[in-house]
């Protein structure tokens, strides 16, 4: 029972860290990678229903990214600069 439950709580530790390092790289061959460029970074989000772009920057390891959806809500959109993956956003009320 005892090795089960220590055997739960690792790999529960080790998810966490999975999410952690998915969300900013830490390894150094990472680090390194190229980066998405910024016209890369407005097409996803214009996949992701963005129309009007007001304005993007490149902040560390991340894009962060505001602008308008269709009918004119408020939208924001994180981006990891190094694979493009959604890493956050919002829409206002």
């Amino acid at each position: 029972m005892l090795a089960a439950l220590l055997l739960a709580v690792g790999l529960a530790g080790h998810a966490s860290a999975s999410a952690s390092a998915e969300a900013k790289p830490q390894n150094p061959a990472a680090a390194t990678a190229p980066k998405i460029t910024e016209a890369q970074a407005r097409s996803i989000a214009f996949r992701h229903g963005l129309v009007h772009i007001e304005e993007i920057a490149l902040s560390d390891w991340r894009w962060e990214i505001a602008g308008r959806a269709q009918g004119g809500l408020e939208v924001t959109l994180d981006l990891n600069a190094y694979d493009g993956s959604v890493i956050g956003g919002a829409a206002a009320p």
